[in-house]
């Protein structure tokens, strides 16, 4: 009867108490309540914190956790811009379809990513019914959804070429562009849906470079000569605003420059001509990097060049008399060369890329010969288990004086060694240093009939440039008693 009592006193004060007010998802929630869009342009605002995840929604934008629909019936052929009024990092994917739920066809062009990027702009045909998805992720909150026409892009087809004065930025937005009938895709791509084109006019002799200036951007720059859409002939291209496309200019001459994206990435962007960048020619690496005569030296050489083009050719002169030629590389070239002498040398290399560009650098190369060897190693010839023998290890040094390591090892049964000595020495230029071991012969030794010690050694601080002397071995026959 107590806890009878005390449920319908819960109950009562439940009752009685004020409710928490949770608010309805907006009235556009769902595909079916779609808000509909009449003359353009159009502005709405909606709280998408209490929306949900429409049954049957398309993802080919992203994913959401909350959405909103609106619907919009083009009143004639042309461009739209959908827009929202967060801050980048806030923003909600916006993408448009044809079609009904369940079977929506994306529209091309149509997906601003979350967070900004992405492409907004697109072409609608006449009588043609758009769906407008706006999903939110982690950012829900007021949002105001916007639709506007948009004119088609004045440099649209080639016969509408803007002109590009030199180092001088001119915006543009593919957006609103297509693709013009006759023209020729670019070598370097083979997707893109818009593209706008553009008229430089040299007035002066050289190398010009012209790119996009935005790093994001993934337009193609490709630049022509000719005079029509139909009949062009390319001069270079470039699919990433990374890099620019590099011409050979001469005063008065006319090239086309032809700047496109695909569905995803048409957004508004800017054209640069300037001067294309020298190259500035560098070993990447130098091998071994304290040559000596002994060693092939091997250079590894890139062109340095800022546009990203490889070499296609040059020289590199070593620094005594003698040269060799850089051979067209993807990547960085390689030449060996071995010098005759020690000494300090300017290496001077010269790379030119396809486009005729060409730059030269210099560089010092020191050239010191480092090489110790053991000479001699003398050991008892014949021993008894249990007797300690002294071996003494000769080291000569003819160059520099050095600082070295001397070991001395003992080959096992299995062919590995193990080091039984080690004593760090020094060796005059043109001296000998001889290096004192004591080694006791073991049963192990006896078992092969000999012990093989291995007399090694090693610069102290740097690599030997010629380690083919720097090992001596000597045997002692080893018996049981």
């Amino acid at each position: 009867m107590r806890a009878l009592t005390i449920a319908a006193a819960v109950a009562l004060t439940a009752a009685l108490a004020p409710g928490v007010a949770h608010a309805a998802p907006p009235s556009n929630d769902d595909f079916a309540n779609a808000t509909t869009i009449g003359a353009l342009p159009f502005s709405s605002t909606v709280d998408t914190r209490e929306a949900t995840r429409d049954s049957g929604e398309p993802s080919h934008c992203w994913w959401s956790t909350s959405s909103v629909w609106y619907r919009y019936t083009a009143a004639a052929d042309g461009f739209v811009r959908m827009t929202t009024d967060r801050p980048d990092e806030q923003k909600p994917a916006i993408s448009a379809y044809t079609g009904e739920l369940g079977a929506l066809t994306w529209t091309p062009g149509a997906c601003q990513f979350p967070h900004g990027g992405g492409s907004n702009t697109f072409a609608v045909k006449a009588g043609t019914t758009y769906h407008f998805l706006v999903q939110d992720t982690y950012n829900a909150g007021p949002v105001t959804f916007g639709l506007e026409t948009v004119p088609r892009a004045a440099n649209d087809d080639f016969a509408s070429a803007a002109d590009v004065p030199f180092d001088t930025d001119v915006a543009a937005n593919p957006g609103p562009a297509s693709m013009e009938a006759g023209e020729t895709r670019p070598k370097c791509e083979r997707s893109s849906t818009r593209s706008l084109w553009f008229r430089y006019t040299a007035d002066r002799a050289g190398f010009a470079a012209a790119k996009v200036t935005q790093r994001s951007s993934g337009a193609t720059v490709a630049v022509y000569r000719g005079t029509a859409v139909n009949a062009l002939t390319e001069v270079d291209c470039r699919n990433s605003s990374h890099d620019p496309a590099v011409f050979t200019t001469t005063p008065g001459e006319v090239f086309y420059i032809r700047v496109a994206d695909d569905d995803h990435g048409a957004t508004p962007l800017t054209l640069r001509v300037s001067e294309a960048p020298q190259l500035k020619p560098y070993l990447v690496y130098l091998l071994p990097e304290q040559p000596g005569v002994f060693d092939e030296v091997r250079f590894g050489i890139e062109p340095g060049d800022p546009a990203g083009r490889y070499i296609a050719g040059g020289e590199i002169r070593f620094g005594d008399g003698t040269s060799a030629q850089i051979p067209a590389t993807q990547g960085a070239a390689h030449i060996t060369h071995r010098y005759a002498a020690d000494g300090d040398y300017e290496v001077t290399l010269t790379a030119r890329t396809a486009d005729g560009r060409s730059g030269t650098s210099t560089l010092p190369v020191k050239v010191e010969t480092h090489d110790v060897t053991v000479s001699n190693v003398v050991a008892p010839a014949t021993a008894k288990v249990g007797e300690t023998g002294d071996v003494q290890v000769s080291v000569t040094n003819t160059r520099y004086a050095e600082d070295v390591v001397v070991e001395l090892l003992r080959r096992r049964w299995d062919g590995y060694h193990d080091v039984v000595g080690t004593v760090r020495g020094h060796v005059a230029k043109d001296g000998t240093l001889t290096v004192p071991f004591t080694y006791t012969y073991s049963e192990d030794d006896a078992k092969l009939g000999k012990a093989t010690l291995k007399a090694r050694v090693r610069l102290d601080g740097r690599e030997d440039n010629n380690p083919a002397d720097n090992e001596r071995v000597v045997e002692t026959v080893v018996s049981a008693s």
